[in-house]
This record gives structure tokens, sequence and C-alpha cells, in this order.
């Protein structure tokens, strides 16, 4: 069956629900709502669907507390609202509303119903790619979640979320591994591979364009998720230092005030945080360098796609640079921000270099 007959063979959402995904994708991202524009057609409405239907499944683990009962109760709903069950989307979606719509992302669970029917109105083929992600990373997360709830002391000490590397790794990639094989079949629909073999090697390093950005935000996000109590360095690693993950960060109240004067000796890393970050900046940037091994799978006619997979890593790569500017970091309370001006900027570099891998890997080194 071709696109436009499947298209046809599905119902039509309402307009005011693909005005809703439209409006709902730059609240809820600031640079993903960046490099979708480079995608059209068919292709960007369901990649929009698929990040908004990501991000309310993240929206259960980050942003809806629970003991881990509530927690797998709230992503078996979760999963039965996407594989099209009405009234578990109307049951998660008015919970998610009693608790306001102060956070953009639990808005976004409020909304589920009307992401759900621009979903089921996708291409058959792309509906069953996107499903199957999002249930790989649902049932990934309830897990992760689930058992951080029941590891939680009293206290409210935040707890190590992972014990150990090999942890760290199937984290990513139910979390973001699983987003990079999803996409690489929504695109493979519109431009299979011109052999079985270089499909196969594109399949085979999809999940680590996924790994590779999340490994980046989780030493980005540390100075804030260790303060909320979510800790994703590994227990292994803190043992090896005689760490907790309370010590991996100055005493919350320091930078309160948001004095740039804060930038004192007291908030220089200790060596030891020093070389856990290190280490986990260390296998983001060894994934991330395999992303142009990636897009080396991918036609160089399809110049957006391949755009659309370079533009994040070079974001990546950029930010690292600038969190290793950062005195404070990882130690200080916030995450190193890029600007918006330097997001563009290394964007903008990337057109003519895209459609060779030689040009491509240079201009990685130049920029990390």
């Amino acid at each position: 069956m071709n696109v436009e007959h499947a298209v046809a063979a599905v119902p039509r959402a309402a307009s005011d629900d693909r005005a809703y995904c439209r409006s709902a994708l730059p609240r809820v991202s600031r640079t993903f709502a960046i490099n979708i524009r480079l995608l059209g057609g068919t292709m960007r409405e369901s990649v929009r669907v698929a990040y908004l239907l990501c991000r309310a499944a993240d929206a259960l683990e980050d942003s809806w507390p629970g003991d881990a009962q509530a927690i797998r109760r709230r992503f078996e709903e979760f999963m039965r609202a996407i594989a099209g069950d009405g009234a578990a989307a109307a049951e998660l979606a008015r919970a998610a509303s009693a608790l306001g719509a102060a956070r953009l992302d639990l808005d976004l669970v409020a909304n589920l119903p009307r992401v759900l029917r621009v979903f089921a109105s996708l291409p058959p083929g792309d509906r069953a790619a996107i499903l199957e992600g999002v249930q790989i990373m649902a049932r990934g997360m309830s897990h992760y979640a689930a058992r951080a709830a029941e590891r939680t002391p009293a206290s409210g000490e935040p707890a190590a979320y992972l014990d150990d590397e090999r942890e760290l790794h199937d984290y990513c990639w139910v979390v973001a591994g699983c987003v990079g094989v999803m996409l690489t079949r929504l695109f493979t629909h519109r431009s299979p591979g011109p052999t079985s073999r270089d499909e196969a090697r594109r399949f085979e390093l999809a999940p680590v364009v996924g790994e590779s950005l999340q490994l980046t935000n989780v030493l980005l996000d540390w100075p804030i998720d260790v303060r909320r109590g979510r800790c994703h360095v590994p227990a292994r690693w803190l043992a090896e230092f005689g760490l907790a993950p309370r010590d991996l960060v100055s005493d919350a109240r320091a930078g309160d005030s948001g004095d740039a004067a804060g930038a004192s000796e007291d908030l220089a890393p200790p060596g030891p945080v020093r070389a856990i970050a290190s280490r986990l900046e260390g296998l983001a940037r060894a994934a991330l360098a395999r992303v142009p091994d990636y897009l080396d799978t991918l036609p160089t006619r399809h110049v957006r796609y391949r755009l659309f997979c370079l533009w994040p890593s070079l974001w990546a790569l950029a930010s690292l640079e600038n969190a290793r500017r950062d005195p404070r970091f990882p130690w200080g309370p916030r995450r190193p921000r890029l600007p918006r001006g330097e997001l563009y900027r290394v964007a903008l570099g990337s057109f003519l270099k895209v459609r060779d891998g030689k040009s491509l890997r240079r201009l990685y080194a130049e920029i990390g």
C-alpha cells in the first residue's frame, strides 16, 4: 500500500487536534522544535506525534511523583492508551488535569487524547513504528522509575537511579536508543536502503544516535537532577570514590540568589566529582563520534533528514564544550545552556558539509 492510499484508509484527525500538536511541540522542546522544521509532509507529522508521545511518557517518569505501585499503574494505563484504549487515555488525561497545568509536560498528558487522535490518522506503517518505540520506552521507564521509588529512603535523600554502567547503557536504550530505531524505521519506509546490508548497518547504528544525546543530557542535567532527588550516575561509580549522590553537588542553597558573584572557589567541583563527570563525558563523546557513521548510511540526496539527525549531535558537542568552560559545572546549581544564537550558528555551519563524510568529521573536530 503506498503512502497516499494508507493516509486515505485511516480517519482524519480534527484540524484543531493537529493545531494543538503543532503548538505543543515548542512548549516542551527548545531544540527539537528547530530541527523538525527540516522535515516535510507525512514525515514531519509522524515525527512530531512520536516526539509528543515520548514526552508524555517522560512526564510520567519525571514530573508525576508517587509510590512504585502508582507509577506502574500510570505506565500501564499509558500503554493501553497508545494501543487504542480510549477510556485509559481519558482517565490518564483527567488525572493529569487535576494536577494543574504548571508543568507543560503534564499539560501534554492532560491533552493526550488529542495527540492520540492525530496518531490514529497516521499511515499504518508509521503507527506501527511509533507504537513499538513508545512501548519500549514506557516499559523501561516504568521499571526504572518504580524501582527508584522503592529505593528512595524515608529521609528523601537522592538514591542512585542506576546500579552500574551496563544499566546506564540500558537506560539510554529505553529512553533514547529506541527512538533512534523508531526514526530510522520512519525514514526507511520512505527511502529503503539500496541493499539489505546497507539497511542492516543503518539499523545497527541507529541506537547510538539516541544514546549519544541521552548520555549528554545525563551529564548536563546532573546539577538539576541530583537536587531533585534523582541521580543517574551509576551506584558502582559512586562506590569507587566512596560518594553518595548528595556528594555530587554543592549545597542546594548555593547560587539560589542567582548572583553571578557566586562563582567562588567553594563551587569548584572536588576531584572525585570531576573524575566521574569526565568519565561520563567520555562515554557521551565516544557515542557522538559514531553519529557520522550513521549518517554515512543515509543517501546523500536526503539532505534534510541528514541535517535533522546531524544538528542535535552538533548541539550536543557544543553543549559539552560550553559546560567545560563553566568552572562550577557540574557542582553548581544550574545546567549550562547553549545560547540560541549558538544553536543557529552551529546549524548553519553544517549546510555545506552535510553531504560529505570527511567534511562532517572535520566539523565535528572543530566543534568538539
